[in-house]
């Protein structure tokens, strides 16, 4: 099972469930695991210099920026395809 598979169950069983005290045990659950979930990933020098050279573009209004209504609005039309 791919990580994007169990995602999309994940999504749809936590859409449909109707527990709030599951919900809430859960939503605990993430919550613990994101504060001490410690990301050991650093940028290498050619994905550090990707980076800067994207946001000297953007700072220059060189490229297009979405505000979070837009991609949330964008990620669900295509999602329902």
């Amino acid at each position: 099972m791919t990580t994007s598979s169990i995602k999309k169950q994940l999504h749809e069983a936590i859409d449909k469930m109707p527990d709030p005290g599951f919900l809430k045990a859960v939503h605990a659950m993430f919550k613990e695991y994101t504060l001490s979930y410690n990301s050991e990933y650093e940028l290498n020098a050619s994905e550090k210099r990707e980076l800067d050279e994207q946001k000297k573009l953007h700072q220059a209004g060189k490229t297009k920026s979405y505000s979070i209504s837009e991609v949330r609005r964008l990620a669900v039309s295509k999602a329902r395809k």
